[in-house]
């Protein structure tokens, strides 16, 4: 499928970084990537093989690129030793390179949560949404933080992804949900979150069943952010590639995915999730809104939620 430009370059850029550490680092140069998974201008993601292994190696770009590899290397050795015997688990560190900006995990070998969803029935899928919500309960129990939420940020990225709307219709889609996403910052800012050093970019296809171990895999969180975005991210993700079928709505999404994610979370409390979950909720949706590489069955999809999302009236509450 075509990928959105600005990703294009962004993952060149990231390639091209890559081969330059590479050329001059013989231990980076072991790793031969085959895939790129993802790049913002940031942080890149590949997907590869390290000393004849599977592994995904995370570049880290930009400002502070050095401090947020270290901060990553610390964190995956943190969580990978606390919970080494768990249940729960991440994908383990195997080296790591905080000069270059570079930290690289093992790929875990099993069954993605994505492809068990796909096929689950209803009392299934809603099993293994909890056990989602159970991993990152478990990983935001190791630290997590309140903070007074700002949300000016996430608004300004929303209308950059929207401004790359075309056609008419869509065009007027996006004003509108610009529009709502302006209205519910001032129901959320000032208020506080909660933060950790989560997922970063918590999704189905990011956390992999390999027995009875669930692991998560290519993580982002390498700083504070606020935890109700991953689950915002998730149930999007998974409405706009799974859907449940017959299941009733809210804000766009489905409202038992939504309840079985959510029950194991119980560093949020239930204002918190009234209030920030519907404002990231529309974020994610306008991430999806700019995107370039929809099929039109997606991103049909995506108008659907959209327009169901701004079905309500003021600030919706759970």
């Amino acid at each position: 499928m075509a990928r959105d430009l600005g990703e294009l370059e962004h993952l060149l850029d990231a390639a091209e970084t890559l081969c330059e550490i590479q050329a001059r680092r013989p231990a980076v140069a072991q790793f031969h990537s085959e895939t790129a998974l993802f790049a913002d201008g940031r942080t890149a993601i590949f997907r590869g093989r390290y000393n004849g292994a599977s592994a995904m190696l995370t570049l880290f770009q930009g400002e502070g690129h050095v401090d947020r590899a270290r901060r990553r290397k610390r964190d995956l050795e943190q969580l990978g030793a606390a919970l080494a015997n768990e249940r729960f688990r991440i994908a383990p560190l195997v080296a790591a390179w905080p000069g270059e900006g570079l930290t690289l995990t093992a790929d875990v070998a099993g069954e993605r949560l994505d492809t068990a969803l796909a096929l689950a029935t209803p009392a299934e899928r809603d099993a293994l949404i909890a056990e989602a919500g159970a991993w990152l309960a478990r990983i935001v129990a190791e630290a997590h933080r309140q903070a007074v939420f700002g949300g000016r940020h996430w608004v300004r990225n929303a209308d950059r992804a929207l401004a790359r709307t075309s056609g008419r219709e869509d065009r007027a889609l996006a004003r509108d949900l610009a529009t709502r996403l302006e209205a519910l910052l001032p129901t959320v800012a000032g208020k506080p979150v909660t933060q950790a050093h989560c997922h970063g970019d918590f999704r189905p296809a990011h956390l992999v069943h390999s027995g009875d171990v669930l692991c998560g895999v290519a993580m982002q969180g390498a700083h504070w952010q606020p935890v109700v975005r991953d689950l915002a991210r998730f149930v999007v993700d998974l409405h706009l590639t799974h859907p449940r079928p017959g299941g009733q709505r809210r804000f766009g999404v489905d409202a038992d995915d939504i309840a079985a994610l959510t029950a194991p979370l119980t560093q949020l409390e239930r204002p918190e999730l009234a209030l920030h979950l519907p404002f990231f909720i529309g974020i994610e949706l306008a991430e999806w809104m700019g995107r370039a590489d929809l099929s039109p069955d997606r991103a049909a999809l995506v108008r659907e939620a959209i327009a169901h999302f701004l079905e309500g009236n003021g600030a919706p509450l759970i």
